[in-house]
């Protein structure tokens, strides 16, 4: 047996583990991401690694990426941070870097397949687990909590598997849409009612809230194929559900009203609420941008800066870590450059989503609709769960979608000329 035809289907097979291991446990994650290098490297030598990723350059996610983590890298040249603080935040943003790797490996159909499978079995196991939490406890959850009105995280924070359940939703809605008969179709939409129930009432998560409506929503619209008539039947439905939602949940009820009275009482002397600590770190990184507007402080300057603001420890202790914005972190720290360069990266995704058929743009539309809401609320890319999910999602979702792409592109047939 050649190296060759071990090193790949290894590096291949790792792949698949990460997929089935972010949202169980990042140490597993990680572990699954360094064997995928190990092998992609030795493919390098003995296999077609090079080959595959130079080839994965044409994917339209595949330069964003690129150039995003190369000016996070420049950005480090007027960083006020010292090397081990930079350090950390370039091992944070390293996935961009490996982009084209991770799509020269999910150019194999049968990759892409077992690593939406991997990570719909993770998924499925933490709804049911989710589920049975409400009459059962189990010791190795996070949370030991039964009856309904309750938060039931299992292996995350409530806000990361908020994020990832709304995308096990759309997954599962897809299915429906796609499904040949009701032997498929019935099944699927019985998950992504449970998928989403779990959401909107048995978590305390809004950050899962807001993901989870405004991908239902995107879904729900883009899957009528934008016809006028559908669209506006489908934006009814769409109100009367999530007016109807507001008022049976009471989770979502009380959240939603103690963020309204966290936004009335900011005060910084008082004690640190998640909505006040968000308002006031918007504001100072906001501010703070308009002294370096192009090129921003410098990679990991947030943390070095914003003790100089937020004197008092106890509010320090929260917001001196990363400004709970992706955006608003970009720009703080690598400027107008780096938020466009990101932005460039989210566009790509919603332009090749626009040439895929209903059901893939529903998807596609739906999975930026989550990574929206969870960046205008938290740092997502710079947090390990959300990091692993967004981009590997992102090149998972963008490495089928080119490769049908192609393929259509390779059946039309030629022009005759005159």
């Amino acid at each position: 047996m050649s190296p060759s035809s071990f090193i790949q289907p290894a590096a291949r097979a790792s792949l698949v583990l990460v997929f089935f291991a972010f949202p169980v446990s990042v140490a597993l994650a990680n572990v699954g991401l360094l064997l995928t290098l190990v092998f992609w490297l030795l493919g390098c030598v003995w296999g077609s690694s090079l080959r595959d990723t130079r080839q994965a350059l044409s994917n339209p996610l595949a330069a964003p990426a690129l150039a995003l983590f190369a000016w996070i890298v420049v950005a480090v040249l007027w960083s006020p941070a010292d090397g081990s603080q930079i350090g950390a935040a370039l091992q944070k943003y390293s996935k961009f870097l490996l982009v084209p790797v991770f799509l020269g490996l999910l150019a194999d159909p049968a990759t892409r397949r077992r690593c939406f499978q991997a990570f719909a079995l993770a998924m499925l196991f933490t709804l049911a687990i989710t589920w049975l939490n409400v009459w059962f406890d189990f010791s190795w959850t996070r949370t030991h909590n039964q009856g309904f009105g309750v938060d039931h995280t299992v292996f995350k924070d409530y806000i990361a598997q908020g994020i990832l359940m709304s995308f096990l939703t759309l997954m599962a809605m897809h299915q429906t849409l796609c499904a040949r008969d009701r032997t498929f179709a019935v099944p699927a939409a019985c998950v992504a009612g449970l998928a989403a129930f779990s959401v909107l009432f048995l978590s305390a998560g809004r950050t899962g809230y807001l993901a989870m409506l405004l991908s239902i929503g995107a879904f729900g619209l883009f899957a009528t194929g934008l016809r006028p008539r559908r669209l506006a039947i489908a934006s009814v439905v769409l109100i009367a559900t999530m007016a109807t939602v507001f008022t049976a949940s009471t989770q979502l009820r009380s959240r939603v009203a103690e963020a309204l009275s966290d936004v009335r009482s900011i005060d910084l002397s008082a004690p640190v609420t998640s909505v006040g600590a968000r308002v006031e770190m918007t504001r100072f990184a906001l501010q703070s941008s308009l002294d370096k507007p192009l090129q921003g402080h410098g990679t990991a300057a947030y943390p070095v800066l914003s003790p100089e603001h937020f004197t008092n420890p106890l509010w320090c202790a929260v917001v001196c870590v990363h400004p709970h914005n992706q955006f608003i972190f970009f720009l703080f720290e690598q400027g107008a450059i780096g938020l466009l360069l990101f932005l460039w990266f989210l566009g790509s995704i919603a332009r090749q989503a626009w040439r895929e058929n209903t059901p893939n743009r529903s998807l596609m539309m739906g999975f930026l609709a989550i990574l929206l809401a969870s960046n205008m609320t938290h740092s997502s890319f710079w947090l390990s769960t959300e990091n692993h999910f967004f981009i590997l999602m992102s090149a998972l979702l963008m490495a089928a979608s080119h490769a049908r792409t192609a393929r259509s592109t390779a059946n039309m047939p030629t022009p005759v000329r005159p």
